[in-house]
């Protein structure tokens, strides 16, 4: 149920800061299992990007980074009101001791979360669906599959179940300003929070941080700026290997026959969910040639130059460039003319192209329109993981936001590694499609040009993955196998940001999955709390303000 401040002083057993799709997750699957949990999150009900003035964070290398307005979302759903809707799993290889991938040593088994994806998949309205039958594929590429949720917005996905569940309370409109941390016990008392410009406190057995890796690291580095030997201190992991992928496109396939490029478009499962099909070198392969984990799919050539005939291609350049330009007036797009002469020039077949976009998109809701190609030549699209780097990291500013934390610095690096990892194996991928008869890539640069390709498409900020990660000891990570901070009892971290590594998967998916299995956890931990690593941590000389004086600066 929803309810304002006055649910604060409830009994809760759990609260959980966030309410995106991770922190969604934990709350949803903690009162299915009669857990009192509160919810709470920073946002409205309807999830919006932030204001320029709420930027929490300030990107020092934004060649690399996306903006705050594009990477965040605030309010029920948090960013899931605006996501592709990709659900993928992780794989085996991920989870594994891979010496070419560097500092990326998991204390669990992929093993270990595969029993929670069905769950997941059900929260973010994407059912499992098997391949048909196949031929045994030759060693060394594999075809992936990639769903697709049917309701992208996860609150609305599980509007029913939020308000009506009695052991769920969610408070929106509520900001985290204090982690009030008992050093001597090592757990959490309680958090200093502002809701409509009124400061309260909340009181729970179990605390848990779900509102993006950025947001995690910040509270926590936060409360690391008052108790410095924290998390092993200034030089320690919190806030390091910030990692997302690599993403964009350096070559195209032709594939030998429409057989084999119709067997990469989107069909749909017959529980409804959208499937596609993708190229993924196996684990084998992967060792051999010391690259990382990479998914490589076809998708429609560029539209922008016009093909007589091909109305679909056209109309679906004229719509997307209307709507991408549409808050833009007095702008013309002069590569529409020849699409619209092509449109002109076909009324009828340009009628039936309508008629079938608008059926695909609006009554099948296909995530992406695949345009069979008369030459079967495709972009080829890839997603690939970006090697774990202790220097690509966020720290603390010395600015500070309207309630007087403060806001992070971002320097987000990838590595010559990840180009050439990403050359490689689209390297690898052309010489199997030939060997198998398939069809062959065609680069779009020189071999020498190309991993500067990879580097000037290379830009993330969307997945926040590493800024808390999982480890086996406070020394290299800030959360052990359980997803519980390492030097607070009662204190737990959700989200990508506890990931070792970022894999070939979207992290929406997998993410969601470890927070179900972070709500049995919590769920069989009640009544038998676990000791943190206690040591003797002595508060520095105080860095934030207190309540007080904030509250009389926010009524000055």
């Amino acid at each position: 149920m929803f309810a304002d401040a006055h649910a604060f002083s409830g009994p809760f057993q759990v609260c959980i800061v966030g309410a995106g799709p991770v922190g969604l997750a934990v709350a949803l699957e903690l009162s299915r299992l009669n857990i009192r949990t509160l919810l709470i999150d920073a946002g409205a009900r309807r999830a919006r990007r932030p204001r320029p003035n709420e930027a929490p964070f300030d990107v020092c290398e934004d060649q690399n980074h996306r903006g705050d307005r594009e990477t965040l979302g605030t309010g029920l759903g948090g960013t899931s009101r605006r996501w592709g809707g990709k659900c993928v799993e992780f794989d085996d290889i991920d989870f594994a001791k891979r010496n070419h991938i560097g500092d990326g040593t998991w204390p669990i088994t992929h093993g270990e979360l595969s029993p929670f994806y069905e769950r997941a998949r059900v929260i973010l309205s994407c059912d499992a669906d098997i391949d048909e039958p196949s031929a045994i594929e030759p060693p060394g590429f594999f075809r992936s599959l990639e769903r697709w949720t049917r309701v992208r917005d996860t609150a609305a996905a599980n509007g029913k179940e939020l308000h009506s569940s009695p052991h769920l309370t969610v408070v929106l409109n509520t900001r985290v300003h204090s982690i009030e941390f008992d050093p001597v016990a090592g757990t959490v008392r309680k958090l200093g929070v502002s809701y409509r410009a009124h400061f309260h406190f909340i009181s729970a057995q179990y605390f848990v941080l779900a509102c993006g890796g950025r947001g995690n690291a910040r509270l926590l580095l936060n409360l690391q700026a008052e108790f410095p030997e924290l998390f092993s201190g200034k030089e320690g992991p919190l806030g390091r290997f910030y990692m997302g992928h690599l993403a964009g496109e350096i070559a195209q396939v032709q594939f030998s026959s429409s057989e084999h490029a119709l067997r990469y478009r989107f069909y749909k499962s017959a529980n409804g969910t959208f499937v596609r099909r993708r190229f993924q070198p196996d684990a084998q392969l992967q060792s051999k040639l010391c690259v990382s984990n990479i998914a490589m799919w076809p998708q429609n050539r560029d539209m922008a130059t016009a093909v007589p005939g091909d109305t679909t291609s056209s109309l679906g350049y004229v719509l997307k460039n209307m709507k991408a330009n549409s808050g833009n007036r007095g702008r013309r797009e002069q590569s529409i003319a020849p699409h619209l002469w092509n449109l002109a020039r076909n009324p009828l077949k340009s009628i039936g192209s309508a008629a079938n976009l608008f059926h695909k998109r609006v009554f099948l809701h296909e995530p992406h329109l695949f345009v069979p190609d008369p030459h079967h030549l495709y972009r080829l699209r890839y997603h690939a993981e970006q090697i774990p780097n202790r220097e690509s990291k966020v720290s603390l500013s010395e600015a500070r936001d309207r309630d007087g934390s403060l806001k992070l610095d971002v320097s987000f690096k990838y590595l010559t590694q990840d180009y050439q990892s990403t050359v490689l194996a689209h390297q690898a991928l052309d010489l199997w499609l030939l060997r198998q008869g398939i069809g062959r890539l065609v680069f779009l640069g020189k071999t020498e040009d190309l991993e500067r390709l990879v580097a000037m498409q290379a830009k993330d900020g969307y997945h926040q993955i590493g800024v808390t990660r999982m480890s086996a000891n406070r020394r290299d990570g800030v959360v052990n196998a359980d997803c519980r901070v390492h030097d607070i009892a009662n204190l737990f971290v959700a989200g990508s940001s506890v990931f070792v590594t970022s894999g070939q998967a979207n992290p929406t998916l997998p993410a969601v999955a470890m927070a179900v299995r972070l709500a049995h956890h919590i769920h069989r931990s009640l009544g038998s709390m676990v000791p943190a690593t206690i040591f003797r941590a002595r508060p520095a000389t105080r860095i934030l303000p207190p309540p007080s004086e904030i509250a009389q600066r926010r009524h000055d």
